[in-house]
This record gives C-alpha cells, structure tokens and sequence, in this order.
C-alpha cells in the first residue's frame, strides 16, 4: 500500500456540512470532489471522453464501465469538533455594516463581509485547527496523480461553502511519505519567491498528471490560468482576505447595472430579484443558473505571515450557442414566467479590468509555465 499523510491547517473559516443543513462535518467526499476538478483541470484534455474514462479510472465513477476509486481518503480530527465557531463577524470581533443609503458596506473588515455574506452567521471551522488527511492506494500510479491534483486544490483552491470567495482556505504544515518532487510546504521571503514556489510546483504536478492539450478551452483548466499573489504580507488571515474583498467590492459596485457583471459568476442577483443567467435559444428555455466563478481568492501563509492570491482560471465561461441575460421573473397565472430585459455575450472584459486593477499594486501576475501538446 502506498501512502502520503498530510498534517493541514485551516487558514480561514471552513463551512463545510453533511446530511443537515447546520451539521459541521469535514467529508471526504467534497475533499475528493476539489481533488478530481483540480485533476482534470491540470489534464486539460479537448476529448472529454477520454478524460471521463481516465478520470474513472483513478477516482471511480457511475458509468457502466466505471470501476471502485483506485484511491481512498482517511481524515482524522479528533479534536476538531472543539473548534467551532457560530457567527464569524462577533468571533473575531470584525467590524461592518450595510449603508442603506448608498447600498454599500461599511467598516474596517467590509471585504469580509462582502465575499462570504450568505454564510457570516453561520457555524464554521475555525481557521487555527489542525488535522491529518491521508491518501492511499494499492496503485502508485493512481496516488501519484492524486498527490498532484491535490498540491492545486490545497495551494491553489478552497473547500467548502464560499471557496472561491477566500474560505476554507488551508495550508500544509508537514507531510510523511513520498510526494513524488511536490514541495507541500509554502516557502518564499516575499510574494515573489512565492509565487515562483507556486510556478515550479504547478509544472511538476502537471508533468505528473500527463500530456495536455495547449489550445484546450473546452472546460475550466489550469494552461491559460493566470494569478496575482499580494506584495504586501499581513499578520492576520482577515485583514490579508478583507484586503483583497474590498477590492473586489469596489469594483463590483460600479459596475452594477451591467450585464457583463455576469462573468464573475452566475446567478448575479439585484435587489428587485431580477437576475443575470446563461440562456440558450438552441434548446427551448434552457437555462443555465448557475456557473461557477473563473475567479478564485485565497488566503496564503508563509513564514506566520498571510497573503493574499487572485487565480484567474482558463476555459469558455459558457458554451458556444449560450449567452448571458438580464431576466425578470415573474408570476403569472399560477405559473413563473421569465422574460429576458437584455442579452449579451459573455465577454471577459470586465474580468480583465478587475486583474488589471489589482495587478499594478502588486507585483504583476504569472502565468503557469505548462509544457503542453497537441493532442
């Protein structure tokens, strides 16, 4: 049996729950979840067949040929559960509030308040807890790749409830057993030796995982993915997420009205419950609600200090024949009945306005050096 065991750290604030809506659990599923979407991401393959099936073969599937995952998961948190927190604003005593006359947040810690709104009164994980997570598997091959896969979504990503808005970030304090040339541990004694960890880890994850395809644009993927990390370092976790939230905010409140807002993630919802959607009139009234944003924040930790990072992921945010739209929703006759206000590509213009803003106060942003082919 091979092995790897991972000692991690919660950076910040992990809501992640099972079977109940209110019950705390760390789920091996969801771990494996960000675990395969990290994989495929890192495989960039244009035949999405061929991608399904090696993807089954590693971690197992439901298709007819679909075998048992080739790897298991084991978490061990014993004391986990005496580190819960209830309400996120009150436990760390974080300041702001809504300005109902200008429709804006308010405070200190707004950015917080901003990027993890739906879930700030909820229980949580506080960031601060340790616990073992461990990946096995009779065949090295398939735990090689799952080491690989998991380098992004620990250094990368997030888990849980609001990842890509900054929870569940977690970093890596140790590791026992072979991990295949991947340094875990966050090194580097400013943001850009960190970032270069950051470079040459992703190019050997990816030599492990295998060939890519270089013009691949077919699904979210990590070869034309971009990231900024912060210059600055900060000594808490919230101001280094608050930083980078206020930003965001800033950005997102001036450009309201416009459909484009879109591209940072559907659905958007306005105050009179109109909402941006993706539509497609190849097929009758189908509709896409919801896709996830191609803009990922995360918290990084290096040497007790905190940073900051922007990842901008590659791929089409909607397929060819779809396209966003403005939309009323009503009731009428008994019946909900949606009318389209605006329609409009979807353009990544927006996105780029955003990367630009940030990136001129910081030190640039960097490119993952992938060698790809075409497949």
């Amino acid at each position: 049996m091979y092995t790897v065991e991972f000692d991690l750290k919660l950076l910040t604030p992990l809501y992640m729950f099972g079977a109940e809506p209110n019950y705390l659990e760390l789920k091996t599923p969801e771990f494996k979840g960000m675990i395969r979407f990290w994989w495929r991401a890192l495989k960039c393959c244009k035949n999405v067949s061929k991608l399904k099936e090696k993807e089954e073969e590693i971690f197992g599937g439901t298709s007819v040929k679909a075998r048992k995952s080739e790897v298991r998961i084991m978490i061990k948190d014993s004391r986990i559960d005496r580190n819960i927190g209830s309400d996120l604003k009150n436990d760390y005593r974080l300041n702001w509030r809504y300005d109902s006359e200008n429709k804006v947040l308010i405070g200190k810690d707004r950015g917080i308040g901003y990027l993890l709104y739906s879930v700030v009164r909820k229980k949580y994980f506080k960031p601060g807890i340790t616990f073992k997570f461990i990946l096995y598997s009779r065949e090295e091959e398939a735990l090689k790749n799952t080491v690989a896969a998991f380098w992004c979504a620990a250094n990368l990503g997030g888990f849980g409830s609001r990842a890509r808005r900054g929870a569940g970030s977690l970093t890596v304090v140790s590791v026992v057993g072979d991990t295949y040339g991947l340094d875990f541990v966050p090194k580097g004694n400013n943001s850009q030796e960190l970032a270069q960890w950051i470079l040459e880890n992703v190019s050997k994850a990816s030599d492990i995982i295998g060939p890519i395809n270089i013009d691949c644009n077919d699904y979210t993927n990590i070869i034309s993915s971009s990231f900024i990390v912060s210059k600055e370092s900060y000594n808490t976790w919230h101001d280094a997420l608050s930083d980078i939230g206020e930003m965001y905010m800033n950005f997102r409140n001036g450009m309201r009205n416009n459909i484009q807002n879109g591209i940072f993630g559907l659905p958007v919802v306005h105050s009179n419950k109109n909402r941006v959607i993706g539509k497609s009139d190849k097929y009758d009234k189908y509709i896409i609600n919801r896709r996830s944003s191609p803009l990922l924040f995360k918290v990084l930790e290096c040497n007790g200090k905190y940073h900051w990072m922007a990842l901008k992921l590659g791929g089409s945010f909607l397929q060819e024949d779809m396209y966003l739209a403005f939309v009323k929703e009503e009731e009428i006759n008994g019946r909900k009945e949606i009318t389209a206000l605006e329609n409009a590509k979807p353009s990544y213009a927006l996105l780029d306005k955003f990367w630009d803003e940030i990136k001129k106060n910081n030190d640039g942003d960097y490119r993952f050096n992938i060698r790809g082919e075409n497949l």
